[in-house]
């Protein structure tokens, strides 16, 4: 568990997934993924996969955020090192909130804390992320915690680029 300002991070729990479901079952909130909104079967699998990343000092590590002081779960922080998508020494920051709590900088606190415990990681020396360049509101979180435009992403499948974001954790703790 990370705590923050107005925020606790934390390890997912069978009881999480009707706020799962939720989030990541809005169209609003999903419109940038891959597949869209998840039915309950993908939400119920999603939070089977979440449960699993609960150690704080390796990766993956997928945290539920919640907000002090009722611990109201509103989202979700992820680190990752998936080779097709970063390389040896980066961990690839995530995150989706639900849409009743965009706009209030709650991604952007998640964001930063997430980023300074990338410091804790073994072996971790960039944290980037992969956007999709119309996804306005997580361009917005990327830039307010310091991430800068690295280069343009084409996965296979896709019609255009994303966009790539990076952070050196040696000039971030200067």
């Amino acid at each position: 568990m990370i705590n923050a300002t107005r925020l606790t991070l934390r390890p997912f729990r069978d009881d999480d997934l009707p706020q799962v479901k939720a989030t990541l079952g809005d169209p609003k909130v999903m419109a940038f993924s891959d597949n869209g909104p998840l039915d309950h079967t993908a939400c119920r699998e999603w939070l089977l996969r979440a449960k699993q990343t609960t150690t704080d000092h390796e990766l993956p590590l997928l945290l539920a955020i919640c907000l002090k002081p009722d611990e109201r779960l509103v989202g979700y922080v992820s680190l990752a090192n998936d080779p097709h998508r970063v390389s040896d020494g980066e961990a690839e920051l995530g995150f989706r909130l639900a849409y009743d709590y965009w706009g209030r900088g709650i991604a952007t606190e998640a964001a930063q804390v997430m980023g300074a415990h990338a410091i804790c990681l073994q072996k971790t020396q960039r944290v980037v992320a992969i956007v999709d360049p119309n996804n306005r509101q997580s361009l917005r979180v990327l830039q307010k915690v310091g991430m800068a435009y690295d280069r343009n992403v084409m996965f296979e499948g896709y019609d255009y680029p994303d966009h790539r974001f990076s952070l050196d954790l040696a000039e971030a703790t200067h």
